[in-house]
């Protein structure tokens, strides 16, 4: 795409002025208005694989007050990987909830009052019409919490039962196909009509890059990738003409969703690639699937494993997933698109925007986070067992659009982006203990995250990321870096009118860090490659505060991630700062001289369980080193 074209739909996205009143669809409206059945959510697994028919489902008994989670054993069955794995029904989850009325509300018109913040919360109010606003915010507030209210039988995580799970994931098998979602990308209906969805395109975006990282797989697009059980392919979910290897059966359940896109063009693209993960396993006889995507194909893909589509997240098909810049929390900026004259601009320009409306951050609250609705939790107990980690990106200059910086134009909370995505929104933030990976000692353990200084677009075609890729998608270790015991000698405030510092105590510490997997990439791959960059510049480091004197036990993860086996060292690069300016976090001291350092550490660390003590005239600072064996 142009830069040109790029250009005007960023603006457009953030000129939009004019918006039609509607109704909007609090919880209880949309669920009566389909008769008490989650009818959106349901057409995803009423169609999950081949044994699954009509009675032949799965369905769950949603009597209030019993557990909701299975057991340990029950998660993960027999010592095989797939025993007469045919045998097993698919089970029917998003499950049918029952009707409930709990009153009426009134509808949001989007008529605003500029003089009245609260008439268009959240939002702008330009001309009357309220654009982008934040509504019902609260709605799944008490799903989650363990007691199953009148009004939320919609809420699976306090009415229901966990999704029965077969099968037992295997890391480091043979038989392990890796595929690669794309994401967004602009294209007119017209182009849009003529393309094939469920094509395979070899290997394909971060995937591409393994090779440069000692990853040697076939590429599904050469005769010998085509049956090779550790192949890498690439899926296309858009388009109008389907590939080949679809049945008509196949085609028909896609087809009951609309290739333009808009609310249901989630589940059609979920749909078409778990058909085509279902597809290479067949084709290959591999049992198991490494994920990676890239934007919007990780919301594909988060939509795909919670919700079970074509039951491959039920049998335990799905090992690890690795994502780049990836919309898991939906993006923040798909509200403006809810608005006509975006809309119109965007057919003036022959663009094929829709797809904005399936990231509108609401609707992947209430469809694809259907367990608990937790937008940045991942507590769904179909990721139970997964390696997930998330590269996260916080450049906000978009380079195709002529260096504009979006997101900052409305950015009240000063919060990193990069450029099209909010970089809080790229990853999951914590994970309940039913639902995350089990160390062999039994320790649950979350999805991790990086950060690194690109925008969104490029993110994928960074050698960081393809580092992480090969690391996190073909090694068995993470290491974690934990902020451990901080002892403040000299806070680095003024207490005297000629004491050279500025700002009044306590101090404000932000800890920064980089990180390289050297000398083992530089010696192994002749790369010089930044693996995390966690500055305050980039609005990424965590803060905290600490009077002069005081001993605290931080407990800040500094930096977890996947690293390679062969590794034996890392290297560190620690600046704590006290700030004196970070409007982050509402620090305002002193802007011409933003900072002091507190404390340096810039050399390698040993990749083994043991503590590194660093010391200064300011501060002295524990660091707790783990070096996880994940299977």
């Amino acid at each position: 795409m142009s830069t040109r074209r790029v250009a005007w739909a960023v603006l457009l996205l953030a000129a939009g002025c004019g918006r039609e009143p509607r109704t909007h669809a609090r919880p209880v409206d949309w669920y009566e208005a389909n008769d008490g059945r989650l009818d959106e959510r349901k057409t995803d697994t009423a169609v999950a694989g081949p044994e699954t028919s009509g009675s032949d489902r799965v369905q769950p008994d949603l009597a209030v007050g019993e557990d909701a989670w299975l057991t340990d054993a029950e998660l993960i069955v027999g010592d095989s990987a797939f025993t007469d794995v045919d045998s097993v029904e698919a089970p029917d989850f998003p499950p049918d909830l029952p009707p409930f009325d709990c009153g009426t509300y009134e509808p949001f018109d989007y008529s605003c009052d500029e003089k009245d913040p609260d008439s268009c919360p959240g939002g702008w109010c330009l001309a009357g019409l309220c654009i982008g606003p934040l509504i019902d915010q609260d709605r799944w507030d008490d799903c989650g919490d363990g007691s199953c209210e009148v009004c939320e039988p919609a809420c699976p995580a306090d009415c229901g039962q966990a999704p029965p799970v077969t099968g037992k994931k295997v890391y480091d098998s043979p038989d392990t196909i890796s595929v690669w979602v794309h994401g967004f990308y602009n294209k007119s209906p017209a182009e849009m009509a003529e393309m094939v969805y469920g094509e395979e395109g070899g290997c394909g975006g971060v995937l591409g890059k393994l090779k440069e990282f000692g990853v040697e797989r076939p590429c599904a697009n050469t005769p010998e990738g085509q049956v090779a059980k550790d192949q890498i392919a690439k899926v296309e979910y858009y388009g109008g003409v389907p590939a080949p290897w679809l049945s008509p059966e196949d085609v028909a359940e896609i087809e009951q969703y609309p290739f333009s896109g808009e609310p249901l063009g989630l589940q059609r693209y979920a749909l078409i690639v778990a058909k085509f993960i279902r597809h290479r396993l067949d084709v290959s006889g591999a049992q198991f699937v490494n994920l990676a995507c890239h934007s919007m194909g990780c919301l594909i893909l988060r939509h795909m494993i919670e919700n079970n589509v074509e039951n491959l997240a039920a049998e335990s098909r799905l090992v690890r997933w690795f994502t780049s810049a990836g919309v898991i929390a939906g993006a923040r900026l798909a509200r403006l698109f809810d608005n006509p004259s975006v809309q119109a601009g965007a057919q003036a320009l022959g663009l094929e925007l829709s797809d904005f409306v399936i990231m509108n951050p609401d609707y992947v609250q209430d469809t694809t986070c259907w367990w608990d609705h937790k937008l940045y939790e991942g507590n769904n107990p179909l990721f139970a067992g997964m390696l997930i980690h998330h590269t996260a990106a916080t450049d906000p200059k978009i380079q195709e659009a002529l260096d504009i910086q979006l997101l900052d134009f409305n950015n009240p909370g000063d919060e990193p982006n990069d450029g099209i995505m909010y970089t809080f929104d790229e990853f999951l933030h914590k994970q309940s203990a039913q639902a995350s990976f089990v160390l062999p000692d039994g320790t649950p353990m979350s999805a991790t995250h990086t950060y690194f200084h690109a925008d969104h677009m490029h993110m994928p075609d960074t050698d960081t990321a393809g580092l992480l890729a090969a690391a996190g998608l073909f090694h068995s270790r993470k290491v974690v870096l934990t902020l451990a015991k901080v002892e403040l000698l000299k806070d680095r405030e003024t207490h005297s009118p000629f004491d050279g510092e500025n700002g009044q105590p306590p101090a404000e510490i932000a800890p920064e860090l980089t990180v390289r997997y050297d000398p083992y990439v530089k010696n192994t791959f002749g790369k010089d490659v930044v693996v995390h960059q966690d500055l305050a510049a980039h609005r990424t480091a965590e803060m905290f505060t600490q009077a002069q004197g005081q001993v605290l036990l931080p407990g800040i993860v500094l930096f977890a991630a996947p690293v390679f086996d062969e590794m034996d060292a890392i290297q560190v690069k620690l600046d704590l700062l006290e700030m004196d300016w970070y409007p982050r976090f509402g620090v305002g001291e002193w802007v011409f001289d933003t900072d002091e350092s507190l404390l340096k550490l810039n050399g390698p660390i040993q990749l083994a369980d043991h503590d590194v003590l660093v010391e200064s005239e300011y501060a002295r600072v524990t660091i707790k080193v783990e070096v996880v064996k994940l299977y």
